[in-house]
């Protein structure tokens, strides 16, 4: 049994534990109200294996098996606080739905409170356990080093006796028949082995430490990326292919690994899911602020309540997308496609507090529900300034390798409405090359900030 296998058991207990505590404490523990019986326990315990499935979806999500899972420190706790966060916001919005039973509110948000004291200190365990079992080579990833470079062998001697990492070292693939330049480790072969080698010893990180010409290192790494092995660069070769690397000195040296894009096959599917749950429990949550907001713009301005857009999306495909109306009818009529400015006076009273405070965007949870747009990502623009940005923009159309979102990373950074487009773009591409659903959760709720210091536009 791996140790991921073996944190997942320990997790789904903490949830199980969590909600029957609460169930007891909310009805042992605090007084009924007169007249109100103890329900039975029965209703609170057939849901428990979905709940505890969303749990665990949504910790594998936020990479707690994964890149977490040996450190702890504020993006462990951010991931843990968002995953309790998004499950009890779900449960709730479900609880409200459902009208089978009356769940009780006070049992959710107890059982929320013990989950994540619960995972917290299991995390805090688990790393422990995973620094100790890694010291003796259980779990790491089989490693080889490739060159007979004094940095190579530098990079074996930390890998072999440095503290303790998720490497395990195999041995040192040599660029020359018989020449290991002193390398303190085994030497399985030479580099025109190398693919047999790397399939052989069952190899999950290999670290390119060898000066070899640039066509023969290409397509080693491009093998290692067809094959989903994790490449290491050392500095000597970093001009590979400088746009996609990144600094990685857990071994206590520079190293670079090659940046991959990770919006792909489960990571994709697992955003859309997110993406569904989110705009699910949003529109159940806001639905009466919703009805309320559309009166007052119906009764305040003539014109439509909503207001629909062509914009451009994923794979450059053109969806129409909703707000609230917050201009006056046809405000374009005179001007033609623009960006708002700052105290436009084509906005309407109730129209520049849906600004302010973005309240504007909400029925865009309908495009994320049509598939048209995600919760978090690029934000689309319409098709005639694309057509511009594109040429004048360098890498602007690499925005649309995924679906546009209601908001991004730019737009928190202070990068929205009529700001710099290339600036923008940094932003934009940052986000893609690094996502991950902890990256989305910081944004969500650094968006959810801004909306209530009324910084939105």
């Amino acid at each position: 049994m791996t140790f991921t296998l073996i944190l997942a058991v320990v997790d789904a207990a903490v949830v199980v534990a969590s909600f029957v505590t609460a169930y007891y404490f909310r009805f042992a523990a605090v007084p009924l109200m007169p007249g109100v019986g103890q329900p039975s326990f029965e209703p609170y315990l057939y849901p428990l294996p979905v709940v505890v499935a969303l749990w665990l979806v949504m910790l594998k999500a936020l990479g707690l098996y994964g890149r977490y899972r040996d450190r702890f420190g504020f993006d462990t706790l951010l991931a843990l606080f968002g995953v309790t966060l998004l499950g009890t916001v779900f449960l709730g919005a479900v609880g409200f739905v459902y009208r089978g039973f009356s769940y009780s509110r006070l049992v959710l948000a107890t059982a929320a409170v013990f989950t994540f004291a619960g995972l917290v200190l299991a995390r805090a365990v688990a790393v422990q356990v995973r620094g100790y079992l890694l010291q003796r080579g259980v779990g790491a990833r089989r490693t080889v080093v490739v060159g007979t470079s004094p940095a190579a062998n530098d990079l074996c001697g930390r890998l072999s006796h440095g503290p303790a990492s998720d490497y395990y070292l195999v041995g040192a693939v040599v660029t020359e028949n018989g020449a290991n330049g002193g390398a303190p480790c085994p030497i399985l072969g030479r580099v025109d082995d190398f693919f047999e080698i790397i399939t052989r010893e069952n190899v999950q990180v290999v670290f390119f430490a060898a000066n070899l010409p640039q066509p023969v290192l290409l397509e080693l790494v491009l093998e290692c990326d067809l094959k989903g092995i994790d490449v290491r660069i050392v500095p000597s070769t970093i001009e590979l292919m400088a746009s996609k690397i990144y600094a990685d000195d857990a071994l206590g040296i520079p190293v670079f690994a090659l940046r991959q894009f990770r919006l792909t096959g489960f990571n994709r599917a697992l955003k859309r899911l997110s993406d569904v749950v989110f705009a699910t429990a949003c529109l159940a949550f806001f639905s009466p602020f919703m009805a309320l907001i559309a009166a007052l713009i119906r009764l305040t301005s003539p014109g439509p309540v909503f207001y629909r857009q062509e914009r451009v999306g994923q794979d450059g495909r053109v969806f129409r997308l909703f707000k609230f109306r917050s201009m006056v009818a046809d405000a374009e009529r005179a001007t033609g496609p623009v960006f708002a400015r700052e105290n436009d006076e084509r906005v309407t009273r109730v129209g520049r507090f849906l600004r302010r405070t973005s309240l504007d965007e909400l029925p865009q949870f309908f495009n994320v529900l049509t598939g048209d747009m995600s919760v978090v990502g690029p934000r689309p623009e319409r098709p005639m300034f694309v057509e511009k940005f594109a040429s004048d923009v360098p890498r602007y159309l690499e925005r649309h390798k995924v679906k546009s979102g209601m908001t991004g990373w730019a737009q928190v950074s202070g990068f929205r409405g009529n700001t710099s487009i290339a600036r923008r773009v940094e932003y934009d591409m940052y986000y893609i090359e690094n996502w991950s659903l902890l990256f989305d959760l910081r944004i969500i709720l650094r968006t959810m900030w801004h909306v209530v210091l009324g910084t939105g536009r």
